[in-house]
C-alpha cells in the first residue's frame, strides 16, 4: 500500500484551512519578492519551502515540526555542507597537480588554481567541425551577443539559469505532496549527485569560459546572465554563504550542476510523467545548455558529463534501494500515522 504522506493523512479541519495558508504564502512571497528580488540562495529557498510546507499541513505545527524532522532535514543539512564545502574544494585540486593561475575579476585582486585547457580543448574537437574550430561558447555569442544592448533571447534565458535553484526542491515538494513513496529515494539520488559534483570540483577544479577568457586562454566571454540581471535591474536574494568570499568558489565547473538536475529530474521522473511532461523536460535541457553555453558558463562537455552523473545517481540509488529487498520507504506509512495520531 503506498504511504500517505502528511498532506493526504492531516485532519479535515487542517485540509479545511490550508487553501488560506497557501494564499496567505502566495501573497507573502510576492510582497517580499518585489522589493528584495527573485531568491536564488539555498538559506532563503530553504526558508520559502519550510514555509510551503507548515501550509500544506494547514498549520498543523506538530505535524510540520516532525515532517521537517523527519523527512527534510537531512536533505538541507547535506546541500548546506555543500554550500560550505565547495568554497574550499579547489585548495584540494592544486596541492596534487601543478595547476596555473588564473585572476577572477579585471582588476586580478583574486586569483584561484583550476585547469583551462583539458575542457575548453574537448569542446574544440567535439564540436569544431561545426563552429570552425571554435568553442561553442566564442561562436556563440560572436552571433547573438551585443554588449551593452539586451536581446530578447538574454531575458529568457535568464529565469531559465535561475530554475535551477528551484526545480530540485520543487520536485521534492511536489513527491512529498504527491509520491509519499518516492520521496526518500528522489532525496537520496538528490544528496548523491551534489555529493559526487563536490568530490569532482576538488578532485578538478576548472575554468569557465569566461575565466579562460578573461586570462586570455578565449577571446572575451561575457557572463550574460550577470550582465543581463545588471542591464535590466532584475533583482536576486543570494544566499548569504555565496556572499561570502571565503565559500565562494568560481571554478566548480566541472561537471555543470546546473545541467545534471535537469537530466536528473527527467530520468527520476521518466516513468511517473505523461510524454508531453517528457518532451517538455527534454526541451527544458536543451534550454539550459543553450543557456549555460552561450551565457559563458560552462562548455558542452561540462553539460554532457553533468547528465553522465545524473545518470549514475538515479539508477544508482534505485539499484541500491532495490537491493535492500524492502521499499524504499517502507516506515513511512508508520511515520505519517503517527503524525496525525494524537498524543
Amino acid at each position: 500500500m503506498r504511504a500517505l504522506s502528511p498532506w493526504q493523512a492531516i485532519s479535515p479541519e487542517a485540509k479545511a484551512r490550508r487553501k488560506r495558508w497557501f494564499l496567505g504564502v502566495g501573497v507573502l512571497f510576492v510582497l517580499v519578492s518585489i522589493p528584495f528580488g527573485f531568491p536564488t540562495g539555498r538559506d532563503v529557498i530553504t526558508a520559502w519551502v519550510l514555509l510551503l510546507l507548515l501550509a500544506a499541513c494547514g498549520g498543523e505545527w506538530r505535524i510540520w515540526r516532525r515532517s521537517v524532522t523527519h523527512d527534510w532535514l537531512p536533505l538541507i543539512a547535506v546541500l548546506f555542507l555543500y554550500d560550505f564545502l565547495r568554497g574550499a574544494a579547489d585548495e584540494v585540486g592544486r596541492r596534487f597537480v601543478d595547476l596555473p593561475e588564473l585572476i577572477r575579476d579585471e582588476a586580478g585582486s583574486r586569483t584561484d588554481f583550476a585547469h583551462v585547457l583539458p575542457q575548453l580543448r574537448a569542446d574544440e574537437i567535439l564540436f569544431g567541425w561545426f563552429t570552425g574550430g571554435q568553442v561553442p561558447t566564442v561562436w556563440l555569442q560572436d552571433r547573438l551577443y551585443v554588449a551593452g544592448d539586451v536581446q530578447w533571447y538574454d531575458i529568457v534565458i535568464v529565469p531559465v539559469y535561475m530554475s535551477h535553484f528551484i526545480v530540485p526542491m520543487a520536485l521534492a515538494v511536489a513527491l512529498w505532496l504527491t509520491r509519499y513513496d518516492l520521496f526518500r529515494r528522489y532525496v537520496w539520488t538528490l544528496v548523491v549527485l551534489t555529493l559526487m559534483t563536490l568530490a569532482t570540483y576538488a578532485a578538478f577544479p576548472a575554468a569557465p569560459p569566461w575565466m579562460a577568457g578573461l586570462n586570455g586562454y578565449l577571446p572575451d566571454v561575457a557572463r550574460v546572465t550577470s550582465e543581463t540581471l545588471q542591464a535590466t535591474g532584475i533583482g536576486t536574494i543570494r544566499s548569504a554563504v555565496a556572499r561570502g568570499e571565503a565559500y565562494a568558489n568560481a571554478v566548480a565547473a566541472v561537471p555543470s550542476l546546473h545541467s545534471g538536475v535537469p537530466m536528473m529530474v527527467l530520468l527520476f521522473t521518466w516513468q511517473l510523467v505523461r510524454p508531453v511532461s517528457r518532451a517538455l523536460l527534454v526541451v527544458y535541457i536543451l534550454a539550459m545548455t543553450f543557456t549555460l553555453t552561450y551565457g559563458g558558463e560552462h562548455y558542452i562537455v561540462d553539460a554532457f558529463l553533468g547528465w553522465i552523473y545524473a545518470a549514475v545517481a538515479v539508477y544508482g540509488v534505485a539499484w541500491l534501494f532495490r537491493r535492500r529487498h524492502v521499499p524504499p520507504t517502507a516506515d513511512d506509512a508508520e511515520v505519517a500515522a503517527a503524525l496525525v495520531t494524537p498524543r
